[in-house]
């Protein structure tokens, strides 16, 4: 079946009843376990519909302050979740007007060197968890191990020690008692302790409630690219480091015999010979104690590359860059300086920052007549990107995406106003901030609609347009709810407040220019746009995951035991079978070529199913997508967000070595602020996978509709 003779239908938003909308897993397996309000006895007493109803009250009151009728921001905000074209958090659809009353999914703690800190930290973390929302930390403060510590006498145990413990208590609380734990543990490429820490998950097992990122510097970044050596600092003083004797006992090879027990790990004997790249650094590394501390910088890199491509830990994070990109210039307010990131990657926080996040459904985004690209391409032959901005100008609807822009950045900061912070220093930097999280999800759906690719050159150059719009309506929007609310209380710091003095960063952040803004651009929120990576949400949305392309048409999604008893769910991409049907293909029959090949555990794509190529090519899969498109995807949603994007480039089970350094390097010379890679399979259990290891699979699936 060719391009221009498949049809692809138009998903328009609230069609049908909420129930019909809803994908069958998310309506009968993760609302009611994860969402809906229960009584004393664990009963539920309330629907999905209820649900959205409790979320949209509790996000229209503000509005009251501020001359909006509540009853219209309420239908507003009601008709925006039950169509699915925006969707919340996960901690505001489970806590608005449901006690807890936290709304925000995402925070930073950044525990400073002393053991007061630590335990306070870890304490502030539970309370964290037991709301509903993840925690990032910079451990780059901690002394690294065999320090001394003057109070006792004592040494150190380090970073990684402290984060064991982190991991056990996240293991204990789950956030906010329905869904597990998550962290993302941050240590900088210029800690001492980096080696330890870049192989502290090469173990499945271990610190499994964590996320692990170096945070790479400009320094670091150079010496890797001229193949030198670098210097590490001391947490406490920034100065350079004098090795320690378990700092020389970790990196020397004079340990590196398996029959030398003198020291308790060492990477010589310990990782090694279980790692690619590492064997020309044998002789060095052998440091000396009481010497200025320095190694090869591709030591260090090529440690990074084999443990990514192990099992996907650590990523990288782009702490120079996210800082050079903030809303204040942090070399005259260090207070502000970024450290560490949410635990998924797309929020750089400052130390005590929360952020809300909401996203916008761009699957129901299109015209009800919107012609696919072969169709509009028929018509004009040009070639470029103004044929691109065309075919947007016909295809989006532009009203739609402007409503759904300003009213769900009115929502998120309506958010920031309900939220009941567990810790009073976070209620007092949200509100100085007042930073939010607007975002987009169902790309990959969208562009299916149009006929489009995934990964080629306009599917790249749609996502910068759109990202854009989104991120320039999303300032429009905070700058009108700063006349009439107030600015964040720290705008006269910020980069806003001067834009002639930071004119380069204020066009790329606003679209505007800053000579007609000479006395500054007075904004409700520092920071407006990101993009998450949406998972259960999307799953709400009926829709795909942020900007990733589509996983699979099929496949399993690994759930807790509370949304259903097996542990997995079985989820069909709604919109692959919608274009099945209206291409009058056997729904039914291909749903079960796909179900018995997946219970031969087998890999399954578009590619192996019976459906025509038309079909199959416009649902390229994660795996399928070459790592280069990948990467320029993420850097054209990238250009246009304020804070970061969460996507995961994704590498088949026999990927190498060099392609993992190569996506690495490529993302960080196109200024993405983080970089996650994961080699499928390379894992006992991944989140997602289109195979199991059960025996008796197929009599116990539960199939989500289409």
């Amino acid at each position: 079946m060719a391009k221009k003779s498949l049809k692809l239908p138009i998903k328009k938003p609230g069609r049908g009843s909420l129930k019909d909308r809803l994908s069958e897993n998310a309506f009968q397996y993760i609302i009611p376990a994860r969402y809906l309000k229960r009584d004393d006895t664990g009963q539920v007493i309330e629907t999905p519909e209820a649900m959205f109803r409790r979320v949209a009250d509790n996000m229209a009151r503000p509005d009251d302050h501020y001359g909006y009728r509540k009853k219209t921001s309420f239908k507003e905000f009601f008709d925006m979740m039950t169509g699915l074209i925006f969707m919340p958090n996960t901690p505001t659809l489970m806590n608005a007007s449901a006690g807890l009353q936290q709304l925000a999914a995402c925070f930073v703690l950044t525990p400073e060197d002393s053991l007061d800190s630590i335990c306070q930290t870890a304490q502030r973390a539970a309370k964290i968890f037991q709301s509903g929302g993840g925690v990032g930390y910079s451990f780059s403060r901690l002394r690294p191990k065999g320090a001394r510590v003057n109070s006792t006498g004592g040494k150190a145990s380090g970073p990684v020690s402290f984060m064991k413990i982190y991991d056990e208590i996240c293991w204990a609380i789950r956030q906010g008692g329905k869904r597990k734990g998550a962290q993302m543990g941050v240590l900088r490429a210029d800690h001492p302790d980096v080696g330890r820490f870049i192989v502290s998950k090469r173990k499945e097992d271990l610190l499994a409630n964590f996320n692990i990122s170096v945070a790479i510097t400009d320094e670091f970044l150079k010496a890797v690219n001229d193949d030198t050596t670098y210097r590490f600092r001391d947490p406490g003083t920034g100065e350079s480091f004098r090795v320690l004797e378990d700092t020389f006992a970790f990196y020397n090879n004079q340990y590196g015999h398996a029959t030398y027990q003198g020291a308790d790990e060492n990477f010589w004997r310990d990782y090694a010979k279980d790692m690619k790249g590492l064997e020309p650094f044998c002789g060095n590394t052998n440091l000396q104690p009481g010497q200025v501390m320095s190694l090869p910088a591709r030591f260090i890199w090529n440690m990074i590359v084999d443990s990514a491509w192990k099992n996907g830990e650590p990523g990288l994070f782009m702490v120079d860059l996210c800082n050079r990109d903030h809303s204040f210039d942090t070399s005259i307010h260090e207070n502000h300086t970024i450290e560490a990131t949410n635990p998924c990657g797309e929020q750089p926080l400052e130390n005590f920052e929360a952020c809300n996040l909401g996203h916008i459904n761009l699957s129901l985004m299109l015209r009800h007549n919107a012609p696919s690209w072969s169709k509009f391409t028929q018509k004009y032959d040009d070639a470029g990107n103004d044929r691109v901005s065309r075919y947007l100008d016909v295809t989006i609807n532009w009203p739609r995406l402007s409503r759904v822009t300003h009213a769900g950045l009115r929502f998120l900061d309506n958010a920031v106003t309900m939220s009941r912070f567990p810790l009073a220093e976070i209620n007092s930097k949200v509100l100085q901030l007042r930073k939010v999280g607007l975002g987009i999800m169902g790309y990959a759906q969208m562009l299916a609609q149009m006929g489009i690719v995934y990964g080629t050159r306009e599917s790249f150059t749609i996502a910068s347009e759109l990202m854009k719009y989104i991120n320039r309506e999303s300032k429009i929007a905070s700058h009108l709810l700063a006349k009439e609310r107030g600015t964040f209380e720290n705008w006269e710091d910020s980069k806003y407040a001067k834009p002639t003095e930071h004119a380069d960063w204020f066009r790329k952040h606003t679209g505007l220019e800053p000579e007609e803004w000479k006395d500054g651009l007075p904004l409700r929120n520092h920071s407006t746009t990101t993009v998450a990576p949406t998972g259960t949400t999307s799953m709400i949305a009926n829709t795909s995951p942020g900007c990733e392309p589509v996983f699979n048409p099929v496949y399993f999604k690994r759930v807790s035991k509370d949304v259903h008893h097996k542990g997995w769910l079985t989820e069909f991409d709604n919109y692959f079978l919608t274009v099945l049907e209206a291409n009058g293909l056997d729904v039914d029959c291909i749903r079960d070529e796909a179900l018995k090949l997946m219970g031969k555990r087998k890999s399954v794509s578009p590619h192996d199913l019976s459906v025509p190529h038309g079909v199959s090519d416009i649902f390229t899969t994660a795996v399928e997508l070459p790592l280069r498109a990948h990467i320029l995807m993420q850097a054209a949603f990238q250009e246009h967000v304020d804070s970061a994007i969460s996507k995961t480039i994704t590498f088949p089970p026999n990927a190498t070595h060099h392609e993992i350094e190569k996506a690495f390097k490529l993302a960080l010379s196109l200024n993405c602020k983080g970089v996650t890679v994961y080699r499928l399979d390379s894992r006992k259990q991944q989140v997602l996978d289109t195979h199991r290891e059960h025996e008796s699979w197929e009599e116990e699936c539960h199939c989500g509709k289409g």
